[in-house]
């Protein structure tokens, strides 16, 4: 069903209207039987009585159809069996770790670790006679549904997968969200002077020159949330170099270990990275976020300025000297990323890193 929206005196947008409940399909249904009922009964059955019973039983039915929780009745429960205990099988066994990271898209022990840090959250207790399920199989529901993409994460097959009900699902994560979402400032905060301090002497290590240039101890880069389909209203807005379509998120990480330290989203995926950073703490508080001489790496995308040094543009890039510092910088932060990603993944086909890293080696040197 599609919905007419009116967005200036000469034009207008077709929208999908939400589907309708349970509930509004009977109640629609039932005014509609009403409304047949008093156009089609003849004038001659008419009367003050029959007006008055008809009103109580119309009442009646009404408020019986917005109390009744489930309106189709609950005799034939839907089967429930689901497959997601299989991954605390695939967690026992080292051999089959590689299957767990393909049901909930991280390592046992990265699952474990998750689990430690949001168990103990007030959001997993409730006052009911009837308790949660564990807080184990509401994170790996969680992790099995953000998974997914596209018809693939509908909230059924979910459920389905899961052996549980559709509103669980729902419910499940938005628990886990809840959870994690409190973690936030233990985690994305304005590093120590000495957390700083390491970050430097990674880049005194890996760039190669001493100096000035080791006060660049975050890096910053924009990615593309890719979404399943043209949404519905200013959809262009999302349309991305790439073809599809999406959110502009920035992330500033460190090098050593790749560690957020700082991001922005919301913008779409029109947006260029140089405007999705104007929304980043590092431009909107510069002087909080960075002190003395620091600075953060980036693109060519980015505009340069006292607390932002991307790698040069064109024709300032075609000059020697500045080709053979872009090219150190980027082999140098491409490094550090492909490192990051065998440390953090062992599931990666490391084989190839390591020639991508070699390959890497040979054009930068």
């Amino acid at each position: 069903m599609l919905a007419l929206v009116c967005k200036g005196p000469s034009a207008a947008i077709l929208l999908p209207m939400p589907p309708l409940t349970v509930h509004q399909k009977l109640l629609n249904d039932y005014m509609t039987s009403m409304l047949l009922r008093d156009v089609l009964t003849p004038r001659d059955r008419h009367s003050v009585e029959q007006a008055l019973a008809n009103s109580d039983t119309d009442m009646n039915a009404l408020l019986a159809i917005l109390l009744t929780r489930y309106p189709n009745g609950r005799d034939n429960p839907v089967p429930k069996e689901g497959n997601i205990h299989l991954a605390w099988r695939f967690s026992q066994n080292p051999a089959h770790h590689h299957r767990f990271v393909q049901m909930l898209r991280v390592s046992p022990q990265v699952f474990d670790t998750i689990l430690t840090l949001i168990e103990e959250h007030p959001v997993f207790v409730n006052n009911s006679n009837n308790s949660q399920a564990p807080v184990e199989q509401q994170l790996a529901v969680t992790l099995l549904r953000m998974g997914r993409y596209g018809n693939g994460a509908a909230v059924e097959d979910i459920a389905r997968q899961a052996g549980i009900s559709e509103g669980s699902v729902e419910k499940y994560t938005e628990r886990v969200f809840d959870a994690i979402e409190s973690l936030h400032d233990l985690f994305v905060r304005q590093l120590t002077p000495a957390e700083k301090e390491a970050e430097k002497r990674w880049m005194d290590e890996h760039l190669g020159f001493r100096g000035t240039w080791r006060e660049g101890w975050v890096m910053y880069d924009g990615t593309i949330v890719v979404l399943y389909k043209k949404p519905g209203l200013n959809g262009d807005a999302y349309y991305t170099r790439k073809g599809n379509y999406g959110l502009n998120a920035q992330i500033g990480n460190t090098p050593s270990n790749l560690r957020i330290v700082d991001y922005s989203h919301g913008m779409t995926g029109s947006a260029h990275d140089a405007a999705a950073f104007e929304h980043t703490t590092a431009a909107k508080y510069p002087d909080w976020f960075f002190d003395g001489d620091e600075f953060a790496w980036a693109d060519s995308a980015y505009a340069v300025n006292s607390r932002t040094i991307p790698v040069h543009k064109q024709p300032a890039s075609n000059d020697p000297c500045n080709a053979a510092f872009d090219k150190l910088l980027t082999f140098c932060l491409i490094m550090a990323k492909l490192k990051n990603i065998m440390t953090e993944d062992k599931q990666m086909n490391q084989e190839m890193l390591l020639r991508l890293m070699q390959r890497l080696s040979g054009e930068y040197s």
